[in-house]
């Protein structure tokens, strides 16, 4: 029988090319292999990916527990899942109009079914499990990083961090 070739994809990619990924987006450009609106559904069979990238993607889509389903849905046992989205307090998060949904470092949490007793969780919740493996935070450049308790500042001020980048793994 014929293995599937395992899939490497970049949702949302757009001109960005990285080497051994399959660029899936809904814009026509030759950088683009696979033309789809994600928001609808992922044009992938089932546990065919073992690594998935959405740089600045998940913010412009209306239903980020849809999608989440979709990527558990097209990614193997153990694959792994980038996803870098503005950060809740950062006016990148707000000022762009086409910004539907925020996430803060809590939000990957609720795709992991030891985070919450299973018998409190919503049934689409009890089909996923990703678990968090890696959590990094993208400070604005102004200097802010630098400045004693910053951990504790950007629980209370705005434009502290830009953004997060959240390594998910799946668990099937």
């Amino acid at each position: 029988m014929e293995s599937r070739k395992e899939l490497r994809i970049n949702l949302g990619g757009g001109e960005e090319r990285i080497e051994g990924f399959t660029n899936i987006d809904i814009v026509d450009l030759p950088t683009v292999d696979i033309i789809a609106d994600i928001s609808e559904g992922l044009p992938l069979p089932d546990n065919s990916v073992i690594e998935m990238r959405a740089n600045y993607v998940l913010e412009h889509l209306p239903n980020t527990a849809a999608i989440m389903e979709e990527i558990y849905r097209v990614c193997k046992d153990g694959a792994r899942v980038v996803i870098r989205v503005p950060y809740f307090k950062s006016t990148a998060a707000f000022k762009d109009p086409t910004h539907v949904s925020f996430f803060t470092e809590r939000t990957f949490e609720y795709f992991d079914r030891d985070y919450i007793d299973s018998h409190k969780l919503p049934e689409y919740q009890k089909r996923l499990n990703f678990k968090v493996t890696k959590l990094t935070y993208n400070y604005y450049t102004r200097g802010t990083k630098y400045l004693p308790f910053v951990g504790l500042l950007r629980r209370f001020l705005w434009d502290i961090v830009k953004s997060i980048v959240v390594e998910l793994k799946v668990v099937k």
